[in-house]
């Protein structure tokens, strides 16, 4: 476009200066003047499209100036948020390693109790392996008494089956001595179980006169149907026991006292059950209580007379359970 200005100031020029020129030279000049209008035109429009494009290039522009001011500010916003990053992971990364150190001590700690308590537990596997042995000690020895009380409850029960027949043979027995003697109930004898024997209390005016052991015909009579009683009761041990009263004893010849007219009486009693029943004499035993075993303590005439008489004392032939005691 510059050149095209130029060269129409030329011409210019030229006409001024010259003032006629050749017709040839006249076209010629006209023929650049056009060309020079022609490139002044395509210059214009070409001034057109720069300006346009100018336009559009400064549009753009301002587009991209603001897309990098956008830019600028996001980058300076991620500068921003990366350094508080930064530090967030550099204070993250302090936490960590606190955390990794504490973990550490703490792991250490663990293990330290860890071990005491492997410690404690293996200390209390000990004990309870002690005392499951002593357990088992104990169990054996448990087991061991319990065969011994087993077999003293074994024992006892036979002791006990032995005495409860005993104790039935006592009652069959007083059933018999008192159905035997039914006939002498109100003439001073009366028939008792105590202490697993039975008991046949007669007092002297059944047997004796007074100061006399010679047995009159009621009492022989009383001890005939015990005799009967006795010849079939072949495990039965007799004890016949004299008791007198306690007023002195005026005594002549070999009886002086209380003691041997209490005697003297009891050897009568055993002479006449084995001269009236078939009756081993190795059963029977006499024993004399003199005034020493009353009845009753009263110093009255009742007293008296019910402190003299005769027991005779039946007991069942113990052996077996002797024995047993024995054996236990």
């Amino acid at each position: 476009m510059k050149k095209s200005i130029i060269i129409l100031l030329a011409i210019f020029a030229a006409f001024q200066f010259t003032g006629c020129v050749t017709k040839q030279k006249y076209n010629e000049l006209q023929n650049q003047y056009k060309r020079c209008q022609d490139d002044l035109t395509y210059v214009n429009s070409e001034n057109v499209d720069f300006s346009n494009a100018k336009k559009q290039l400064t549009a753009e522009l301002d587009a991209m100036s603001l897309k990098a001011k956008q830019l600028t500010d996001d980058t300076l916003s991620l500068s921003r948020r990366l350094r508080q990053s930064e530090r967030d992971l550099a204070k993250a990364t302090r936490d960590y390693d606190d955390l990794l150190k504490s973990f550490a001590e703490q792991n250490v700690n663990n293990q330290n109790q860890m071990n005491d308590m492997l410690s404690s537990i293996d200390k209390i596997k000990d004990e309870l392996n002690a005392k499951e042995n002593l357990l088992n000690a104990q169990q054996d020895s448990l087991e061991a008494a319990r065969k011994v009380l087993a077999a003293k409850e074994a024992r006892i029960q036979e002791m006990q089956n032995v005495l409860d027949q005993k104790d039935a043979e006592v009652k069959a027995l007083k059933t018999k001595v008192s159905t035997a003697l039914k006939g002498f109930e109100g003439s001073g004898l009366n028939v008792t179980e105590k202490d697993g024997k039975v008991y046949v209390s007669m007092e002297d005016k059944l047997l004796f006169a007074s100061g006399s052991w010679t047995i009159n015909e009621q009492g022989l009579n009383a001890i005939k149907e015990l005799a009967r009683v006795l010849e079939n009761e072949k495990d039965i041990a007799v004890l016949i026991e004299g008791h007198t009263d306690n007023l002195a004893y005026r005594g002549n010849g070999q009886v002086k006292d209380n003691w041997d007219l209490s005697v003297m009486r009891a050897t009568s009693v055993v002479r006449a059950i084995l001269q009236n029943g078939d009756i081993e004499p190795v059963r029977l035993s006499a024993s004399g209580r003199s005034e020493y075993l009353p009845i009753d303590n009263a110093n009255t005439p009742e007293a008296r007379a019910k402190n003299r008489r005769t027991e005779i004392i039946l007991t069942p032939n113990l052996d077996k359970l002797f024995e047993l005691i024995q054996n236990n």
